[in-house]
């Protein structure tokens, strides 16, 4: 995970992800910008950029709105290149659930620590209900993650909650990691008469929506996840 930026500012990355219709494009822009948006058609993945205040401190924070233009495609880049997931799901569209527990089980199989949250949207539409809220929490134990259901249009307050507390969980862990990434360094730094190594800081974008380009934005990060991934599964 990327932990530093401008000012030391950390930074957590989230991919959101399930079947067409679910409200994945309003869910997020709901988040950010607290506005609903009821239509919405992308054929492309989409990235949003902000700084955010999560718990009394500041976060850059980017999510992508993964294009769910072709199902039969897993969104492998994206989750190799995200800290954290959002799969979500329709309560009025069975099939939308089902594709839901596709998703965790894949997600899973790549990244067996990752942070998820499931999410059951439209709960506003109870007398159009396909799937019970047990069904759900059930799914979301057996893949260990968190479990709410909301209504984006109706803009519950458990859509923050639920994304503050994952982003939350990434901070711990970039926390964990850079804790123990420098009492590494310090170590060899120590063996070798060099511990000057420094990281150079990006530059931010905040409040943003652009188009992403796949090969640009996933590349070096999925590169990296990937390596590590196969580095971990040899030993």
């Amino acid at each position: 995970m990327k932990t530093e930026d401008k000012n030391n500012m950390p930074k957590v990355r989230l991919a959101v992800i399930g079947k067409a219709n679910v409200g994945k494009s309003a869910l997020t822009v709901r988040y950010l910008t607290r506005r609903y948006i009821g239509e919405y058609r992308s054929n492309t993945d989409l990235l949003y950029r902000q700084t955010l205040t999560v718990n009394n401190s500041a976060l850059e924070v980017e999510i992508v709105d993964v294009c769910s233009c072709d199902l039969s495609l897993f969104p492998e880049e994206a989750i190799y290149w995200a800290d954290a997931c959002v799969v979500v799901y329709d309560i009025t569209n069975r099939t939308s659930m089902t594709h839901a527990a596709e998703l965790l089980q894949r997600v899973l199989q790549l990244r067996t620590q990752m942070p998820i949250v499931l999410l059951g949207n439209k709960s506003d539409l109870e007398h159009l209900r396909q799937v019970d809220e047990v069904e759900g929490r059930t799914l979301a134990i057996q893949h260990n993650s968190q479990f709410h259901e909301v209504s984006v249009a109706e803009n519950s307050p458990t859509i923050y909650s639920a994304i503050d507390a994952v982003l939350n969980e990434c901070r711990s862990l970039q926390n964990t990691q850079k804790t123990r990434k420098f009492s590494v360094s310090k170590m060899i730094g120590t063996l070798i008469g060099n511990a000057n190594g420094k990281v150079v800081p990006n530059a931010n974008q905040g409040g943003t929506v652009v188009v992403c380009h796949k090969s640009d934005l996933y590349k070096s990060r999925v590169l990296r996840r990937r390596q590590n991934f196969t580095a971990t599964a040899s030993l």
